[in-house]
């Protein structure tokens, strides 16, 4: 099964299960989607979006997987303003956007649109970025002092979330207060890096590894925890396909911590 051959809720889930080693709708709590490299000292960099970054259908198709299961996606206003064109809305080939949205609905259970989480100090967000007009509800998650201007920019299209403290880990702790069960972070590795800090609010990881030896520097993010340091707090590791893509060769897995939630 590949990416561009979805055509159902079914075949959404047997590509994730072979992905991932387990069945994806069972995934509750915090999923991070990563797109990595390992350079030859054995350093693992996150994947920087740009022109040249090499493409995987199946790369996409798990973050779109992990936008499908959520209940909240946690992005911040730095990838708005580097993405000018992104959107949470689902994507891909052929028939897989429709068939991302009726394992949503028919699988997961979700009816209303996810919650769009834009993290930030509350400079500079533009009220008609793309990422505001997809089949989000927006949550602007700012500091006190940037409510009252948001909220005159806005206006009802967006809900204004003032806090003391505006990190990923205090993100994800006011949506847990707000109800949602699950979430996917969307952040770049400095936001997401808080998440990862003792005691872990990340309960798995869904990472997929470029694994060709060449890639042009401006495509080389920060870097993020190697394996080592991971396993430290994710003893569960499912998946392992290596897929050949246009791009090259991609790694994908499943890390996860041994409490994760999960859904019976």
């Amino acid at each position: 099964m590949r990416a561009r051959d979805l055509q159902s809720a079914d075949d959404v889930a047997i590509l994730g299960t072979e992905l991932l080693g387990v069945d994806p709708a069972r995934a509750a709590g915090v999923v991070h989607a990563l797109a990595s490299w390992v350079d030859a000292g054995g350093n693992r960099f996150a994947l920087r979006i740009h022109a040249a970054t090499p493409h995987s259908d199946t790369d996409s198709f798990l973050l779109n997987l992990a936008r499908a299961r959520a209940e909240a996606i946690v992005t911040t206003g730095a990838i708005l303003r580097e993405e000018p064109g992104v959107t949470h809305a689902l994507q891909g080939p052929g028939h897989g956007p429709e068939a991302l949205a009726a394992w949503r609905r028919d699988v997961v259970g979700l009816h209303e649109p996810p919650i769009l989480l834009v993290l930030s100090s509350g400079r500079r967000i533009d009220p008609e970025h793309p990422a505001f007009r997809a089949p989000v509800r927006p949550v602007l998650f700012v500091p006190e002092a940037a409510a009252p201007a948001l909220e005159a920019a806005f206006g009802p299209s967006a809900r204004v979330a003032a806090s003391a403290q505006t990190s990923a880990r205090s993100a994800v702790d006011w949506l847990w207060r707000e109800g949602i069960a699950r979430i996917t972070v969307e952040a770049g590795p400095g936001a997401a890096a808080a998440l990862y800090r003792r005691p872990c609010e990340i309960d798995e990881l869904w990472r997929s590894t470029y694994l060709e030896h060449e890639l042009l520097r401006e495509v080389i993010g920060p870097a993020v925890a190697r394996d080592v340091e991971l396993a430290r707090d994710f003893s569960t590791v499912t998946g392992g396909s290596v897929v050949q893509e246009a791009s090259g060769a991609w790694k994908f897995e499943r890390w996860a911590r041994p409490s994760a939630p999960s859904i019976a």
